[in-house]
């Protein structure tokens, strides 16, 4: 026996010291890795942007990209901010004659598109020339190169031009089969967003708010393509509708784009422009690479804090890729007190969430504002809870595209006593001293006094919400209300509404709060702040854990990331659910 814990303590002993050496060394090659090299940008050079991966509203670094250990991120650039501070810096960078621009097939929101749109447009005023090009390209992606002086697609390639619409998905048929009831309690006729787990098909309401918001849309789009390309908007329309955008070439002939060439030949064109001998390679800088050079003047005291909601809002401290009540009222607390920080640009992409957690930043956020400018920034998304926090900002702004609104709640409490019971032979009792000691839930359904308790809460919630968007906008409820109701809106339709003070994007926000706040010169400061290695390490572990569980899942990710969020979503919730895919 005394033998066997000594080779048992040996074992363990030598795995933890194994562990602890292993995970050193591969500290220590990350931390190598990461080590910034010192960038020269050549002359004639060009900015190469390809931006074919999930854009964020702001990123960190990536530690493993460099060791190629499966993560979806790149190293680094893949903020839009950084995008977009790249293209401005490159428009008087003497050493960068021109930009071009991959295209692919990955799909980033259409107000995301429009900020780089806008920013390739205002970098084409240096006189400087934009190239695009790609064998296989997304709808989405071509709206960008619209904004490229020349768009070229492979010969054999295409791209996709067809509108917009969007199929959801409905749960109720595969709840009733497994015996779950999905208790609902919500205000407003068009909170569609537990339309998926109570109904199996599309309601009117839902039905009409898409049909308005998609419309809007492609007006918006259909008009840019048609001035960019100088084609007559009723030419463009037979063009989608009729799904004429069939071949590269084809395309040429229809002006979508400007040539059927494979790559080397777009190179050449480049050479072209830039004055380059035929033989000798093109001087590209990749967009990373670039952002690391940009100039950051450390010295001015005063600053403009950018403070950035930019996904779920959940309870607490929240995990990647989610905003926390918590966390984020900290650091607002913490720019309140900051007498350096001389005004706040809150930027919004956010669907929204949890109820509770809004009004706990709404709260933190409305005391910034009696002591410094609170100026809002749209992008993507800022939907329910995602408005909620944004309603008080002195001046709101969106893309045209942005998708907002969505002034409503709900509460979901799924009932499965009958997939126990019936599927799975498990049954439940209990014992209480009070008539609500074992409230009703996952393993049965609430009684009348139950619902009606849960109604009001949600009630209660929705009343507080219509009254803080009146107060932040200077409307009256009975106005907030007609427009309210879960129902979502573009960002052009918000200005109509007095939802959005202008259209503009992140740049359009910071200048305004400079203005607000009298400040002939400042320094920007991102916040949350960049995080710890070790920090950086565990998210590039979930990283790679969801992209495994996305690639082994494919097309059903979509419905595992719904359950999952049904799973996790308690309380009352300002949330819209499904991707408009837009």
């Amino acid at each position: 026996m005394r033998q066997f814990l000594k080779f048992t303590l040996a074992t363990v002993l030598g795995l933890f010291l194994f562990c602890c050496i292993g995970f050193g060394i591969l500290v220590g090659m990350i931390s190598s890795a990461t080590k910034e090299k010192k960038v020269s940008i050549e002359s004639n050079s060009i900015l190469r942007l390809d931006l074919n991966y999930t854009i964020h509203e702001k990123d960190e670094d990536n530690p493993f990209a460099s060791l190629g250990l499966g993560s979806t991120r790149p190293k680094k650039g893949t903020g839009l901010t950084e995008i977009r501070a790249s293209i401005k810096h490159a428009k008087t960078d003497d050493n960068i004659k021109g930009i071009y621009l991959e295209l692919g097939l990955n799909d980033n929101g259409l107000a995301t598109i429009e900020a780089i749109r806008d920013a390739l447009i205002d970098f084409k005023k240096s006189g400087k020339f934009v190239y695009a090009y790609g064998e296989v390209v997304s709808q989405k992606q071509y709206y960008l190169a619209t904004a490229a002086d020349q768009i070229f697609i492979n010969p054999s390639g295409g791209m996709e031009l067809k509108g917009f619409g969007r199929e959801i998905m409905y749960y109720k048929g595969m709840f009733d089969k497994l015996g779950i009831e999905v208790q609902d309690f919500h205000c407003g006729a068009f909170k569609s967003a537990i339309e998926p787990y109570i109904r199996t098909n599309m309601s009117e309401p839902n039905r009409q708010q898409l049909t308005v918001i998609y419309s809007d849309v492609y007006r918006h789009f259909v008009n840019n393509i048609a001035n960019a390309r100088k084609i007559d908007t009723a030419e463009l329309n037979t063009i989608i509708n009729n799904l004429q955008a069939e071949s590269s070439q084809k395309d040429v002939d229809l002006k979508l784009i400007d040539g059927a060439l494979y790559y080397d030949q777009v190179l050449d064109k480049m050479k072209d422009k830039v004055g380059n001998d035929k033989k000798k390679d093109l001087n590209f800088i990749d967009l990373s690479k670039y952002a690391s050079t940009l100039p950051n003047d450390v010295s001015e005291s005063n600053k403009i804090a950018i403070v950035y909601a930019d996904g779920e809002i959940v309870d607490g401290d929240g995990k990647d890729n989610q905003v926390g009540g918590e966390a984020f009222a900290k650091i607002i607390r913490k720019l309140r007190k900051d007498n350096k920080v001389k005004a706040i640009v809150l930027r919004v992409n956010s669907p929204g969430g949890s109820a509770l957690a809004s009004d706990v930043m709404w709260r933190e956020l409305i005391l910034a504002k009696k002591e410094k400018p609170l100026i809002v920034s749209f992008g993507d998304l800022a939907a329910s809870g995602g408005y909620f926090i944004s309603c008080m900002g002195d001046r709101i702004f969106a893309q045209p595209n942005t998708i907002t609104g969505s002034i409503g709640v709900f509460g979901l409490v799924p009932n499965a006593k009958k997939m126990f019971t019936d599927k799975l032979g498990i049954t439940f009792d209990e014992v209480k001293i009070t008539r609500h000691g074992v409230l009703g839930g996952l393993t049965k359904p609430l009684d009348a006094e139950e619902s009606a308790f849960a109604q009001r809460n949600v009630e209660k919630t929705y009343r507080e919400f219509k009254q803080h968007v009146a107060e932040g906008r200077g409307k009256d409820t009975a106005y907030i209300e007609s427009l309210a109701q879960g129902r979502v809106w573009t960002g052009n339709q918000g200005i109509a509404l007095g939802l959005v003070d202008e259209i503009g994007g992140l740049d359009e926000a910071i200048a305004y709060a400079a203005q607000k706040a009298n400040l002939k010169s400042y320094r920007l400061k991102e916040y949350p702040e960049e995080k710890s290695l070790a920090d950086k390490i565990a998210e590039s572990f979930g990283d790679m854990k969801m992209q495994m569980i996305k690639e082994e899942l494919g097309d059903q990710y979509e419905t595992y990331k719904t359950v999952q969020w049904l799973k996790s979503a308690t309380g009352v919730q300002a949330r819209m659910v499904y991707d408009l895919g837009l």
